[in-house]
């Protein structure tokens, strides 16, 4: 070999090595739950998955997405931790309502503000509010909504028109939703026990929102029960408490139809239209859903809780415009969350979507003509909803609160009293 080619063969060998480089597709990884995080049948996230990466990968021919397949819903947390602390998190993620602090305060997600500034087809505008706040912590964006929930209340249409009631209007208040209970809950066959009522699975937690507030501060350092919405919230939980104590009442009581009321997550919902489901879990009456009732506090409104199932990106993610790229195509673009309505149990976040004539066909062809109205209210339901504030401690804090606070109302002894010593230890288990 001549002393040219001895040369030249270093730099030849590079070139080749970086063509070859250059040929081989750019690969992103994202990370999802394959079931329902609401615990509903008939989810087809690897539909919607595949879908939206045949469409990314369209548009984007030098790059290949995959995924890990089979990761339950309540394992999901667990092994995204996992793939954390071996340093092979994917480039985007599925993020739990309950992670995303965790996630945001060990800086393990990608603000995502900058991309936000820099792409003029990333309009937060588009978004409901509250769908969008879940994703938001301490003022930075870090993860967008991929579908989210909103919390209704479904009727049983079937029993309203036996006792001669009409559905309430979407506008309806704490004073006509417990008027109405208190007429539905009774005696109906004479024989001494209360088989018929009001409402089901109407707590504390409904009401805070009915009032537009929290039990704790968004940092998470005080409990809010010493404040006056806080406490008629409170007291209007207690006042339905005490309407079905002693009674046995259940969910298998709401199913046999002899409950006018309850509240439901929106893919709860659904999960009583499509066939078979309905005939599985009941076929005796006919239901609907309305807004939840409003409270009267200053502040109050018929408002929902919201939950959202957010997509974010690694921090540490080798290709991040591009992991921006897709996930803009999943939770921004109306093909893929048009698809949220007929693979997913939840709601788009978009406006555009949601507001849709698609999905209003869509919605009603679900509905078989058994909750016209509810699925019709949708848009407006969505516009009146609450994120819940979390924080590091936010699920020991609930479960803690749910406790005492189910205790006290179950008690015979002075209730505000009561939610003052309840205040009081929550405090302090919050600031040790």
């Amino acid at each position: 070999m001549s002393r040219y080619w001895k040369a030249a063969l270093p730099f030849l060998l590079a070139a080749v090595i970086i063509l070859a480089a250059a040929s081989r597709p750019v690969v992103l990884h994202i990370g999802f739950p394959c079931d329902s995080y609401w615990n509903v049948p008939g989810e087809n996230y690897y539909t919607f998955i595949d879908a939206a990466i045949e469409k990314f990968e369209a548009e984007h021919p030098s790059v290949k997405v995959e995924y890990t397949s089979g990761i339950r819903v309540e394992d999901y947390t667990e092994w995204l931790s996992g793939q954390y602390l071996l340093g092979q998190e994917p480039d985007v993620m599925v993020i739990l309502p309950e992670d995303l602090v965790i996630f945001s305060d060990t800086a393990s997600l990608r603000e995502l503000d900058p991309f936000m500034k820099q792409d003029p087809e990333a309009d937060l505008s588009g978004f409901y509010p509250a769908a969008l706040q879940a994703g938001a912590d301490k003022g930075k964006q870090y993860a967008l909504p991929l579908e989210c929930v909103p919390q209704m209340m479904f009727i049983n249409k079937t029993l309203l028109q036996k006792e001669h009631i009409r559905i309430p209007d979407n506008d309806w208040t704490w004073d006509e939703f417990y008027s109405l209970c208190e007429q539905l809950t009774r005696d109906t066959d004479g024989d001494g026990i209360v088989d018929q009522f009001g409402v089901y699975d109407y707590g504390w937690e409904e009401a805070l929102v009915a009032n537009g507030c929290s039990l704790f501060s968004e940092d998470g350092q005080h409990c809010l029960l010493n404040q006056s919405a806080q406490e008629s919230a409170m007291q209007f939980a207690r006042k339905i408490y005490q309407l079905n104590a002693g009674t046995d009442l259940s969910e298998k009581t709401f199913d046999e139809g002899r409950v006018a009321f309850r509240p439901m997550l929106f893919s709860e919902y659904r999960s009583y239209e499509p066939y078979p489901w309905r005939i599985k879990r009941s076929s005796n009456f006919e239901w609907d859903c309305i807004a939840m009732p409003s409270g009267t506090s200053v502040g109050g409104g018929n408002y929902s809780r919201l939950s959202t199932l957010m997509l974010g990106i690694s921090q540490r993610t080798k290709h991040s415009r591009l992991s921006w790229e897709l996930l803009k195509t999943i939770a921004c673009t109306e093909e893929m969350q048009t698809m949220v309505y007929t693979e997913l149990s939840g709601v788009s976040a978009l406006h555009s979507v949601t507001e849709s004539d698609e999905v209003a066909r869509l919605l009603q062809l679900d509905s078989q003509d058994t909750a016209s109205r509810g699925m019709s209210t949708l848009p407006a339901i969505m516009e009146d909803t609450l994120a819940t504030p979390r924080f590091a401690r936010y699920h020991q804090a609930m479960e803690s609160a749910d406790r005492l606070i189910t205790e006290a109302m179950s008690a015979d002894k002075n209730f505000e009293l009561q939610l003052l010593q309840i205040q009081q230890q929550l405090d302090v288990a919050l600031t040790s």
